[in-house]
Protein backbone atom coordinates (compact mmCIF):
# COMPACT_ATOMS: atom_id res chain seq x y z
CA UNK A 1 0.00 0.00 0.00
CA UNK A 2 1.26 3.56 -0.75
CA UNK A 3 1.34 5.74 2.42
CA UNK A 4 0.19 9.70 1.68
CA UNK A 5 2.34 11.50 4.38
CA UNK A 6 1.26 15.52 4.14
CA UNK A 7 3.22 17.75 6.19
CA UNK A 8 2.26 21.37 6.78
CA UNK A 9 4.96 23.82 7.69
CA UNK A 10 6.12 27.30 8.50
CA UNK A 11 9.71 28.10 8.20
CA UNK A 12 11.38 25.05 9.79
CA UNK A 13 13.77 23.75 7.40
CA UNK A 14 15.86 21.96 10.33
CA UNK A 15 13.01 20.12 11.44
CA UNK A 16 11.81 18.80 8.05
CA UNK A 17 15.00 17.95 7.27
CA UNK A 18 15.05 15.54 10.38
CA UNK A 19 11.78 14.28 9.47
CA UNK A 20 13.42 13.66 6.14
CA UNK A 21 16.47 11.54 7.20
CA UNK A 22 13.79 9.39 9.29
CA UNK A 23 12.34 8.71 6.17
CA UNK A 24 15.93 7.88 4.40
CA UNK A 25 15.71 4.83 7.54
CA UNK A 26 12.37 3.40 6.51
CA UNK A 27 12.14 -0.43 5.98
CA UNK A 28 9.13 0.20 4.28
CA UNK A 29 9.38 2.47 1.33
CA UNK A 30 6.34 2.56 -0.64
CA UNK A 31 5.30 6.12 0.33
CA UNK A 32 4.79 9.86 -1.04
CA UNK A 33 5.42 13.35 0.71
CA UNK A 34 3.48 16.53 0.09
CA UNK A 35 4.98 19.01 1.65
CA UNK A 36 2.62 22.11 2.45
CA UNK A 37 4.97 25.06 2.20
CA UNK A 38 3.34 28.39 4.41
CA UNK A 39 6.66 30.03 4.58
CA UNK A 40 6.22 32.03 1.15
CA UNK A 41 10.19 32.28 0.87
CA UNK A 42 12.24 29.84 -1.20
CA UNK A 43 14.22 28.10 2.40
CA UNK A 44 12.69 24.63 1.10
CA UNK A 45 13.68 24.27 -2.60
CA UNK A 46 17.14 22.85 -2.07
CA UNK A 47 15.43 20.31 0.67
CA UNK A 48 13.01 19.62 -2.19
CA UNK A 49 15.51 19.32 -4.46
CA UNK A 50 17.76 16.74 -2.60
CA UNK A 51 14.61 14.54 -1.16
CA UNK A 52 12.41 14.54 -4.63
CA UNK A 53 15.29 12.19 -6.11
CA UNK A 54 14.90 9.50 -3.53
CA UNK A 55 11.25 9.68 -3.39
CA UNK A 56 7.93 11.19 -4.58
CA UNK A 57 7.42 14.51 -3.33
CA UNK A 58 5.01 17.56 -3.63
CA UNK A 59 6.05 20.41 -2.99
CA UNK A 60 2.77 22.76 -2.61
CA UNK A 61 2.94 26.58 -1.65
CA UNK A 62 -0.79 27.60 -1.38
CA UNK A 63 -2.04 30.87 -0.71
CA UNK A 64 -3.59 29.71 2.56
CA UNK A 65 -2.59 30.21 5.97
CA UNK A 66 -3.42 27.99 8.99
CA UNK A 67 -2.50 24.56 9.99
CA UNK A 68 -5.83 23.08 9.45
CA UNK A 69 -6.36 24.39 5.51
CA UNK A 70 -2.93 23.40 4.72
CA UNK A 71 -3.84 19.86 5.82
CA UNK A 72 -6.84 19.46 4.09
CA UNK A 73 -5.49 21.28 0.95
CA UNK A 74 -2.23 18.62 0.70
CA UNK A 75 -4.82 15.54 1.23
CA UNK A 76 -6.73 16.61 -2.04
CA UNK A 77 -2.96 15.85 -4.14
CA UNK A 78 -2.90 12.73 -2.41
CA UNK A 79 -2.58 9.10 -4.15
CA UNK A 80 -1.78 6.96 -1.68
CA UNK A 81 -4.04 3.64 -0.17
CA UNK A 82 -3.30 5.35 3.26
CA UNK A 83 -2.63 8.93 4.42
CA UNK A 84 -1.19 10.38 7.80
CA UNK A 85 -0.47 13.81 9.05
CA UNK A 86 2.80 13.74 11.01
CA UNK A 87 3.90 16.77 12.43
CA UNK A 88 7.11 19.06 11.08
CA UNK A 89 9.24 18.28 13.83
CA UNK A 90 8.45 15.07 14.48
CA UNK A 91 10.79 11.70 13.69
CA UNK A 92 9.66 8.26 12.47
CA UNK A 93 11.19 5.21 14.17
CA UNK A 94 12.80 2.87 11.05
CA UNK A 95 9.88 0.57 11.23
CA UNK A 96 6.59 3.32 11.45
CA UNK A 97 5.44 2.61 8.30
CA UNK A 98 6.37 -1.10 8.16
CA UNK A 99 4.60 -1.84 11.04
CA UNK A 100 1.47 0.75 9.54
CA UNK A 101 1.34 -1.23 6.23
CA UNK A 102 1.36 -4.88 8.08
CA UNK A 103 -1.60 -3.92 9.90
CA UNK A 104 -3.50 -2.56 6.89
CA UNK A 105 -2.63 -5.87 5.23
CA UNK A 106 -3.75 -7.79 8.13
CA UNK A 107 -7.10 -5.76 8.96
CA UNK A 108 -8.22 -5.57 4.86
CA UNK A 109 -7.32 -1.66 4.78
CA UNK A 110 -9.71 -0.98 7.64
CA UNK A 111 -10.27 1.10 10.19
CA UNK A 112 -7.50 3.25 11.50
CA UNK A 113 -4.15 2.93 13.45
CA UNK A 114 -2.43 5.26 16.46
CA UNK A 115 0.59 4.08 18.60
CA UNK A 116 3.02 5.98 21.13
CA UNK A 117 5.17 9.04 21.20
CA UNK A 118 8.86 9.03 22.45
CA UNK A 119 10.75 12.52 22.95
CA UNK A 120 13.84 12.92 20.53
CA UNK A 121 16.31 11.18 22.98
CA UNK A 122 13.94 8.33 22.94
CA UNK A 123 12.32 8.48 26.33
CA UNK A 124 8.73 8.37 27.43
CA UNK A 125 6.98 11.59 26.78
CA UNK A 126 5.92 13.84 29.30
CA UNK A 127 3.07 15.22 27.03
CA UNK A 128 -0.07 14.53 29.00
CA UNK A 129 -1.60 10.64 30.10
CA UNK A 130 -1.49 7.67 27.00
CA UNK A 131 -2.42 4.24 27.35
CA UNK A 132 -0.25 2.26 28.80
CA UNK A 133 -1.33 -1.26 26.32
CA UNK A 134 -1.84 -2.19 22.75
CA UNK A 135 -5.92 -2.11 22.29
CA UNK A 136 -9.54 -0.99 20.39
CA UNK A 137 -10.41 2.77 20.32
CA UNK A 138 -13.95 3.82 21.72
CA UNK A 139 -15.37 7.10 22.17
CA UNK A 140 -13.90 7.18 25.76
CA UNK A 141 -10.23 5.72 25.50
CA UNK A 142 -9.69 8.11 21.90
CA UNK A 143 -8.58 10.88 24.02
CA UNK A 144 -5.78 9.22 25.62
CA UNK A 145 -5.34 6.89 22.98
CA UNK A 146 -5.06 8.61 19.72
CA UNK A 147 -1.63 10.92 18.44
CA UNK A 148 -2.66 13.00 15.81
CA UNK A 149 1.16 12.96 14.22
CA UNK A 150 1.23 9.22 14.63
CA UNK A 151 -2.33 8.75 13.26
CA UNK A 152 -2.83 6.34 9.74
CA UNK A 153 -6.12 5.91 8.19
CA UNK A 154 -7.54 4.76 4.68
CA UNK A 155 -7.83 8.13 2.29
CA UNK A 156 -10.87 7.10 1.28
CA UNK A 157 -12.17 7.15 4.39
CA UNK A 158 -10.59 10.50 5.20
CA UNK A 159 -12.40 11.75 2.30
CA UNK A 160 -15.82 10.33 2.97
CA UNK A 161 -15.71 11.70 6.51
CA UNK A 162 -15.60 15.56 5.36
CA UNK A 163 -11.81 15.69 6.05
CA UNK A 164 -10.57 17.85 8.69
CA UNK A 165 -12.97 20.27 10.68
CA UNK A 166 -11.84 23.56 9.80
CA UNK A 167 -12.93 25.05 12.92
CA UNK A 168 -10.35 23.41 14.89
CA UNK A 169 -6.83 23.52 15.50
CA UNK A 170 -3.90 26.13 16.09
CA UNK A 171 -5.41 29.58 15.26
CA UNK A 172 -8.96 28.25 14.54
CA UNK A 173 -12.35 29.18 17.28
CA UNK A 174 -11.84 26.21 18.99
CA UNK A 175 -7.76 25.63 19.88
CA UNK A 176 -6.96 22.04 19.25
CA UNK A 177 -8.58 17.90 19.29
CA UNK A 178 -8.89 18.01 15.66
CA UNK A 179 -7.45 14.60 15.97
CA UNK A 180 -9.87 13.48 18.17
CA UNK A 181 -12.90 14.66 16.83
CA UNK A 182 -11.60 13.13 13.19
CA UNK A 183 -11.29 9.75 14.26
CA UNK A 184 -15.29 10.29 16.06
CA UNK A 185 -16.24 10.79 13.02
CA UNK A 186 -14.19 7.26 11.72
CA UNK A 187 -16.08 5.66 14.19
CA UNK A 188 -19.26 6.86 13.36
CA UNK A 189 -18.86 5.97 9.79
CA UNK A 190 -17.95 2.32 11.56
CA UNK A 191 -14.41 2.22 11.34
CA UNK A 192 -12.44 0.88 14.08
CA UNK A 193 -9.77 2.33 15.89
CA UNK A 194 -6.74 0.42 17.24
CA UNK A 195 -3.77 1.98 19.54
CA UNK A 196 -0.33 -0.16 18.74
CA UNK A 197 2.00 0.84 21.77
CA UNK A 198 4.73 -0.47 19.31
CA UNK A 199 4.12 1.84 16.79
CA UNK A 200 6.75 4.70 17.28
CA UNK A 201 6.73 8.52 16.58
CA UNK A 202 9.67 10.74 18.02
CA UNK A 203 8.48 13.95 19.02
CA UNK A 204 10.04 16.87 20.87
CA UNK A 205 8.13 17.55 24.62
CA UNK A 206 5.95 20.64 25.47
CA UNK A 207 7.79 23.17 27.66
CA UNK A 208 6.96 21.95 31.00
CA UNK A 209 5.76 25.49 31.79
CA UNK A 210 2.10 26.42 33.16
CA UNK A 211 0.80 28.43 30.03
CA UNK A 212 -2.85 29.26 31.23
CA UNK A 213 -3.81 30.67 27.55
CA UNK A 214 -2.83 27.20 25.95
CA UNK A 215 -5.00 25.85 28.20
CA UNK A 216 -8.20 27.34 27.73
CA UNK A 217 -7.39 27.53 23.82
CA UNK A 218 -6.65 23.26 23.83
CA UNK A 219 -9.89 23.29 26.12
CA UNK A 220 -12.11 25.02 23.97
CA UNK A 221 -11.31 22.04 21.34
CA UNK A 222 -12.30 19.12 23.84
CA UNK A 223 -15.59 20.42 25.35
CA UNK A 224 -16.63 21.72 21.40
CA UNK A 225 -15.70 17.83 20.09
CA UNK A 226 -17.53 16.24 22.95
CA UNK A 227 -20.30 18.25 22.46
CA UNK A 228 -20.23 17.92 18.37
CA UNK A 229 -19.46 14.12 18.64
CA UNK A 230 -22.22 13.11 21.54
CA UNK A 231 -19.73 12.16 24.08
CA UNK A 232 -21.20 9.76 26.36
CA UNK A 233 -21.78 11.52 30.01
CA UNK A 234 -19.27 9.36 31.65
CA UNK A 235 -16.38 10.69 28.98
CA UNK A 236 -17.54 13.97 29.58
CA UNK A 237 -17.52 14.42 33.54
CA UNK A 238 -14.17 13.16 33.04
CA UNK A 239 -12.77 15.56 31.11
CA UNK A 240 -14.73 18.12 33.24
CA UNK A 241 -14.00 16.62 37.00
CA UNK A 242 -9.78 16.44 36.38
CA UNK A 243 -9.51 20.07 35.69
CA UNK A 244 -11.31 20.53 39.09
CA UNK A 245 -9.98 18.25 41.14
CA UNK A 246 -6.55 19.89 39.84
CA UNK A 247 -7.67 23.23 40.91
CA UNK A 248 -8.70 22.06 44.28
CA UNK A 249 -5.62 19.81 45.12
CA UNK A 250 -3.41 22.89 43.87
CA UNK A 251 -5.04 25.29 46.21
CA UNK A 252 -4.76 22.56 48.88
CA UNK A 253 -0.95 22.36 48.21
CA UNK A 254 -0.89 26.26 48.07
CA UNK A 255 0.64 26.17 44.18
CA UNK A 256 -1.40 29.47 43.19
CA UNK A 257 -0.47 29.40 39.73
CA UNK A 258 -0.81 25.58 38.97
CA UNK A 259 -4.60 26.26 40.54
CA UNK A 260 -5.58 29.17 38.00
CA UNK A 261 -4.13 26.69 34.82
CA UNK A 262 -6.29 24.31 35.68
CA UNK A 263 -9.16 26.75 36.17
CA UNK A 264 -8.30 28.34 32.63
CA UNK A 265 -8.61 24.51 30.90
CA UNK A 266 -11.95 24.20 32.75
CA UNK A 267 -13.15 27.13 31.37
CA UNK A 268 -11.87 26.22 28.23
CA UNK A 269 -14.11 22.97 28.43
CA UNK A 270 -16.93 24.56 29.77
CA UNK A 271 -16.99 27.26 27.28
CA UNK A 272 -16.31 25.01 23.97
CA UNK A 273 -19.06 22.65 25.14
CA UNK A 274 -21.74 24.64 25.93
CA UNK A 275 -20.93 27.52 23.22
CA UNK A 276 -23.33 27.63 19.91
CA UNK A 277 -21.28 26.43 17.74
CA UNK A 278 -20.78 22.88 19.16
CA UNK A 279 -24.73 22.75 19.84
CA UNK A 280 -25.35 23.25 16.30
CA UNK A 281 -22.63 20.91 15.11
CA UNK A 282 -24.24 18.61 17.09
CA UNK A 283 -27.64 19.12 15.91
CA UNK A 284 -26.32 18.49 12.32
CA UNK A 285 -23.97 15.37 13.22
CA UNK A 286 -27.79 13.91 14.51
CA UNK A 287 -29.02 14.59 10.94
CA UNK A 288 -26.32 12.69 9.59
CA UNK A 289 -26.61 10.14 11.88
CA UNK A 290 -30.85 9.59 11.21
CA UNK A 291 -29.96 9.99 7.77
Amino acid sequence: MRISLVISTLARPVEVEAFMQGLEKQTYKDFEVILVDQSKSHIYDDLVSRYSTKWPLKHLRPDISGLRYARNFGASVAVGDLIAFPDDDCIYEPDTLERVNAYFCKTGDKGFLTGAVLNLDGAPTTMGRWLTSSQKLNQHNIWTGLIEFNFFMPRTMFEKIGRFDENLGIGAPFGAAEGPDLALRLMAAGSQGYHDRALLVRHMDKPATLNGERAYDYGTGMGYVLRKNHAALKTVATFFIRPFGGVCLSLLRRQSEKAAYYFKMLQGRLAGYFCRAASEAARHNTGRILS
